[in-house]
This record gives structure tokens, sequence and C-alpha cells, in this order.
């Protein structure tokens, strides 16, 4: 009898263990699914799918590339003709920008911010 009182009690044990959704499936956007919503997982793994935009180097809810195509950005007189980029994110224009930005990075996610795939100086015609 005291063999069988153990042996329901372990796979009561299992069973309630087996059957807890914790949420570690993690999505190719980078977050956690759960019962009770979505959680991020705190990097974000493609493009515009998280806080930072990779591309460009810049927060994803600032970036004007993104947000507004080069046409609006011309005519709202917010475009650099050197660098064919926005010139109020231009970090060719001004590198402080990238600094300030690369702060925002590391405050949130303590570490640096990794360079920007679309932004100058990279795209810089007089950088050789």
């Amino acid at each position: 009898m005291r063999h069988t009182i153990c042996f329901f009690t372990l796979m009561a044990g299992i069973f309630l263990l087996g059957c807890d959704d914790k949420g570690t499936k993690v999505e190719q956007t980078g977050t956690t699914s759960s019962k009770s919503g979505t959680v991020s997982t705190g990097t974000p793994s493609s493009k515009h799918s998280g806080w930072w935009c990779t591309e460009h180097g810049i927060p994803e809810s600032e970036c004007l590339m993104c947000l507004h195509s080069e046409e609006d950005l011309k005519k709202k007189g917010d475009w650099c003709d050197k660098h064919d980029y926005c010139k109020s994110q231009c970090f060719g224009c001004d590198p402080k920008l990238k600094a300030r930005y690369a702060t925002q990075y590391k405050e949130k996610y303590g570490k640096d911010a990794p360079e920007p795939e679309d932004n100058p100086p990279g795209k810089n015609p007089d950088k050789k």
C-alpha cells in the first residue's frame, strides 16, 4: 500500500510539472509566448521587430528613415544630399548623434550598440 501511495504522488508531481506552460518557445521576433501574453526577451532578432533599428542605429520609434519616405523627408527639408540620408539623424554630419543613440542602447541593454548597417559615415562618399 505504501508503494502505491508513493507511486501516485510521484506521478502527480510529474503530471503537474509536464503541464506547466512557462512560455519557453522563442519566436523569430525575439519574444516569448505564454498564456498571459507576449514578453520581450530583451534583444530584437530581426529588423523592425523590437526597440532598436539595427539598420540605422536608432530606436525604432524615432527612426525617421523607417517612419518616412525619402520624398517626405526632402519635402520637410530634412535631407542630407551629401550623405543621401535624413539630415537630423545623419551620423556623418553629426557624429554626436551616434554617441547619443549608442548611450541609449547601452542604458537599455547593458552592452555596446551594434554598428548601424546603413547610416553614415559608412555611406559617406568622402570616406576612403
